[in-house]
Formats: C-alpha cells, structure tokens, sequence
C-alpha cells in the first residue's frame, strides 16, 4: 500500500505493493491531495473574505464566493485519503512483531519536527497563547471550546483530528477481522450524521459538528472502506468493474444532498434545521470518496500537463498546510484593499491572494527539502506482510 499517511498537507509519495512486493509510486493520489491542498488555500485565501464579493449585490460575485467556500471542505478530502493509505498501511502489516512501534515512529519522524517549528513560529511571534500552545502540543487543537480555550490558529484543528484518528485505528485495524472491520466502518458512517443530529440539541460546547473527532469519523471509515476493497479477491486479480460501478452513484448522491443544502433552508433552531445541518457533509462524503477512487484507478491522470503541478503541490503540502494560514495573515496585515465594490479592488485582492501563496509555497518548499527530508531519510525501511495491491495503469 503506501508509504504515506495523509494527514491534511502530509507530503510522503503514495506507493502500492505490486505482485512483486516491490514499491510503486501512486501519482493519481497526489493529484487528489494536491486538489485538496489548493482547496484550502482558496478556502483561507479568499473564501473567508466574503465581504469582497457581497459588495458587488451581483448573482457572479455570489456564485464565485459560493465555490471558493467550499473549499474549506478540502480537509474532508485529506481525511478520506488519510483512511484510505493509513488504513492499508495498517492492513498490510498487521502480522508485524513491530507493528506499532514502527508505525508511530514513522509518523513521530513525518510529522513532529515541521510541526513543533511552525508552534515555535506562532508562540514566539505571539499568534498563539501558552494555553493553545499547550492544546496544539496535546493534539487537541480541534476542542478547545471543551477546554474553556480560545482557537487560534485554524489548520491546527484538523492535525489533532489526524492524530487522535493514529491513536486508536492501529488497535482496531490490529484486533479485528477484514469483515468486522468492514462492519465497523459501515456503522461509522451510519451513526455519524446520527451523532452529529443528536450533539446539535446538547449543550453548546458539544454542539460544534464539524471539528471534533467523533463528528468526522465517516471520512476516515469511508477511506477505510476503499482500502479494503482495493485489498479484496477481485481487486487483486485486476477486475476493478465493482469499484467503477461506485463513481456514478456517489457522484449522485454528492449533487443531490448538495442540492438540498443550496435550495433547502429550514427555520434555524428547528427540527428539520438540526437534520440538514447534521447530512450537509454528507455529500462532501461521497465526492471525497469518488476522487480517492478516481484517484487509485486512473493513476494516469498524472500525466496530463495541466495537473502536474499538483504533484509538485502534494509533495510539499505538509509544510503548506502548516505554515500557510500564518503567511497569508502576515501579508494580509501589511496589505490592506479596500472592500469598495470596484472590479479593481477585487484584482487587486486576488493579486494579494497569488502572492501570499507563492510566498507560502517558498516556504514549504523549503521545510520539505531541509527540515522535512533531514528526518524522512531515518524513517525505517518498510517491511510489508500483507497481500499485495496491483499498481493499476
């Protein structure tokens, strides 16, 4: 399977075992983290200036503000990535002696060295207080509401996701059956618009649906899914028609609860309000899991010239993720456009928005070929036991 776990930015190459055993390199998922990578930066950038576009009173400036929003939900994708390679790591050496010891000493040399220099950054430039920092250092930067602490720094929420997902799925994958891990899963993404109903009509600090841990956990059964598909009979005899036939009708379940959620606005605080909000990730769900689908059959999509560069994007994604949000709020407070309604102050706001990126991609870039690969390279060699995964082409 991989050798990347896909936290939100993680930036090691996917790979999957051929008949061989040998490694083969996965691009069709990094084109789908890049995609992701570039969803939150749109979503930071520019979907969370709404007045920008609001002041134009114009059906395009909505339209525009509408798509660049959902880019937020380009999280959600790295969760259903993150289940699916985390998942088929796990599966793949479950039989190990060292199963868990080389599995968080991986993921401690991926991921603590960038993380704990982009906290220093933001402790010691004061973006952060003691309190958050103390959170973010227990990997439990998405509740602080729980904890009586103000959030701080957003990207760090999803991170504690990730980590708090690495803590417990190693046990279950390890002490359960393919089917009852399958089963488990299916109950996951049951129950979880289920919880998140019944967490709307309890106090307000549990209220909160889309940030904690155990209102997410479908993404990651969804990855989990695939990565038990892809590992099934069939799959390993190269028939891939059962994983094709899923593309249309989670496409069409994306559009129509999509739909329900554009055209569809109930009176806030009533019974229908809670259950619409409880399914609106529902469908950034199925589309999540259509694109890591799409991704692991037609690794070919690599290869068209337009989305290179997302290749180039998932491999430093780690390090963009991390330091991005404190960039552009850098930039953003020396830079100031006047929200006047004027198509050139909207130009202007989204010549801001390149250049913070390109600033932020500089920076990533740096972290991956110094810091990042100082501690990739004492990461131990992988040593799969599991059934092998056909490398498609």
């Amino acid at each position: 399977m991989t050798e990347a776990i896909v936290i939100p930015g993680d930036t090691t190459k996917a790979y999957s075992h051929s008949s061989d055993s040998s490694l083969r390199y996965m691009p069709g998922l990094d084109v789908m983290r890049g995609i992701a990578i570039c969803a939150v930066l749109t979503y930071h950038g520019i979907g969370s200036f709404p007045t920008f576009f609001e002041a134009f009173h114009a059906s395009w400036a909505n339209l525009l503000l509408e798509i660049f929003v959902r880019g937020g939900k380009g999280v959600q994708l790295f969760f259903v990535l993150s289940g699916f390679l985390i998942s088929g790591l796990l599966l793949d050496r479950r039989n190990n002696s060292n199963y868990y010891s080389d599995f968080y000493l991986r993921r401690v040399l991926r991921i603590a060295p960038a993380y704990l220099v982009m906290l220093a950054v933001l402790y010691f430039t004061k973006s952060i207080s003691t309190r958050f920092l103390t959170l973010s250092l227990l990997y439990v930067a998405n509740m602080p509401g729980l904890l009586h602490v103000h959030p701080e720094y957003g990207p760090l929420w999803s991170l504690s996701v990730e980590e708090q997902f690495y803590l417990v799925w190693p046990w279950i994958v390890r002490h359960t059956s393919r089917r009852q891990l399958a089963r488990f899963c299916v109950g996951l993404i049951v129950l979880t618009p289920v919880l998140r109903f019944a967490l709307l009509h309890g106090p307000s600090f549990l209220s909160d649906i889309y940030f904690k841990t155990w209102a997410v956990g479908d993404f990651f059964a969804a990855g989990t899914l695939l990565a038990l598909a892809v590992r099934s009979q069939k799959v390993r005899n190269q028939d891939t028609r059962s994983l094709e036939r899923l593309i249309l009708p989670l496409f069409l379940g994306f559009a129509a609860l999509e739909s329900i959620q554009i055209f569809y606005h109930p009176p806030t605080a009533s019974f229908m309000h809670n259950v619409r909000a409880s399914i609106m990730l529902e469908s950034w769900l199925c589309l999540s899991t259509v694109l890591v689908l799409i991704g692991w059959l037609k690794p070919s999509l690599a290869s068209i010239n337009l989305v290179r560069p997302l290749l180039f994007l998932a491999k430093i994604s780690y390090g963009l993720y991390l330091c991005h949000q404190f960039l552009f709020n850098l930039v953003e407070r020396y830079w100031v456009i006047p929200n006047d309604g004027r198509i050139s102050s909207l130009g202007i706001f989204f010549l801001r928005f390149l250049c913070e990126t390109l600033l932020a991609i500089a920076v990533a870039t740096l972290s991956r070929y110094t810091l990042e690969e100082f501690f990739l390279r004492l990461k131990p060699k992988a040593r799969p036991t599991g059934p092998s995964v056909p490398q498609l082409t």
